[in-house]
């Protein structure tokens, strides 16, 4: 079976826009992949409410054992946010390294300051000297052992600065060090064109955010986008979703889940985690428990 990274270099260099909605953890990205999307996408804000600790505060190490976790339970290509690499670049150099061995078939490296600061989630984020993150980009490029592996640039120009000018020197500048692929955070449809003909042939990602209503596909796909990345939108949904039940049962000492719906979701999910496996191993190697006898 082809590896992630080249099932994903692969499914780029069909010229198609690929979806890959966001997960938190090994279920999620089970259930995800289940639904027929062709990749999975864990950010670093998943990673980070996940653990409950934030995302400007998730190392690398918890990066690899959410990535290892979420690969062990899918077959689909995983891409990873690598944050700002991780440090300086010899820390990012053995990030790429780590984050590689692990499996992963893309990551993607931003120009924020590193440490992050927890201020960049209420509109107060910062950016990265353009040429010591293109520095730092080289280095992330020439750390890998693989020319499969995959490694996005994400700038945050546009929020930033609002100036695509600013933007799209960024763009080339992290192009000529080396990487595979741009993200750009904010960037409308309507501006895409303006970043695809300035870095020609460099695949351009696509990233929800609460800046902007997430377009439709086709609008993406007409836009030149390869790859559409959903950070948050699961997250969301969870916690919507148990946010409402315990609620309910809260405030009305009721749940508002029937036992039908219960029954057949214990049903598929145990299918989907893959149960159905071991329950046929038990029934062909583990004798059936002896029935009582009534004794009068």
């Amino acid at each position: 079976m082809m590896d992630g990274a080249r099932r994903l270099r692969s499914l780029l260099a069909e010229g198609r826009l690929i979806v890959a909605p966001g997960a938190t953890d090994a279920f999620t990205a089970r259930l995800i992949e289940s639904l027929g999307f062709p990749a999975i996408y864990l950010g670093g804000n998943a990673i980070g409410l996940h653990l409950a600790a934030g995302q400007p505060l998730v190392t690398l190490t918890e990066t690899v054992d959410c990535a290892r976790q979420v690969l062990g339970a899918i077959e689909a290509p995983l891409i990873v946010d690598a944050g700002a690499g991780f440090g300086e670049p010899a820390h990012t150099h053995r990030a790429v390294r780590e984050l590689e061995r692990a499996g992963i078939a893309a990551i993607h490296i931003d120009d924020q300051p590193y440490p992050k600061r927890a201020r960049y989630h209420v509109g107060q984020g910062g950016l990265a000297p353009m040429d010591e993150v293109a520095g730092k980009l080289k280095i992330a490029c020439e750390a890998r052992r693989s020319k499969d592996f995959l490694i996005f640039a994400r700038t945050d120009a546009l929020r930033v600065t609002g100036s695509l000018d600013e933007t799209i020197a960024r763009c080339r500048a992290y192009v000529a060090a080396g990487v595979d692929g741009l993200m750009v955070l904010d960037l409308a449809p309507a501006d895409a064109a303006a970043v695809r003909q300035a870095v020609p042939g460099v695949p351009l990602a696509w990233f929800v955010s609460p800046a902007m209503p997430a377009p439709p596909l086709t609008e993406l796909a007409a836009a030149g986008f390869r790859l559409a990345l959903y950070p948050f939108n699961t997250v969301a949904a969870i916690a919507e979703a148990v946010t409402n039940t315990w609620t309910a049962l809260r405030d009305s000492g009721e749940i508002p889940q029937s036992p039908a719906l219960l029954s057949h979701l214990r049903g598929s999910v145990q299918e989907l985690i893959g149960m159905r496996t071991y329950w046929d191993i038990e029934a062909r190697t583990v004798a059936a428990p002896a029935k009582e006898t009534k004794t009068s």
